[in-house]
C-alpha cells in the first residue's frame, strides 16, 4: 500500500475514515440491539455523534492554530459534517 505524503489529503482521509467507521459501528449496534418504544437500542449510539463531532473538531481548531496547520482539511470535514447534523436536528 502507498504511502501518503500529502499531510492534508492524509488528515482529510483520516477523518472521513472515523465517521465511516462510526457509521458503521452505529449500523451493526442497531442490528444488534435493535430499537423500540422504550429502548433506545444502538440508536443511541448516533445520538453521540453531534458531540463528538463538535468536540473533534474544536479540538483541531486548537491544534490548528497552535502549530498544524496541515489540520484545516479535517477541520473542514468536521465543520461540514457538525452543520449538517445541526439541520438535519432541526429538522425533526
Amino acid at each position: 500500500m502507498p504511502k501518503i505524503e500529502n499531510l492534508y489529503l492524509k488528515n482529510a482521509l483520516f477523518t472521513i475514515g472515523f465517521y465511516i467507521l462510526f457509521l458503521i459501528i452505529s449500523y451493526f449496534l442497531h442490528k444488534w440491539f435493535p430499537s423500540g418504544v422504550c429502548n433506545p437500542g444502538g440508536v443511541l449510539f448516533l445520538f453521540t455523534l453531534p458531540f463528538i463531532s463538535g468536540l473533534l473538531l474544536s479540538i483541531n481548531i486548537f491544534r490548528y492554530f497552535l502549530y498544524k496547520k496541515e489540520l484545516i482539511s479535517s477541520i473542514i470535514i468536521h465543520f461540514i459534517i457538525f452543520i449538517s447534523l445541526l439541520i438535519f436536528i432541526k429538522t425533526l
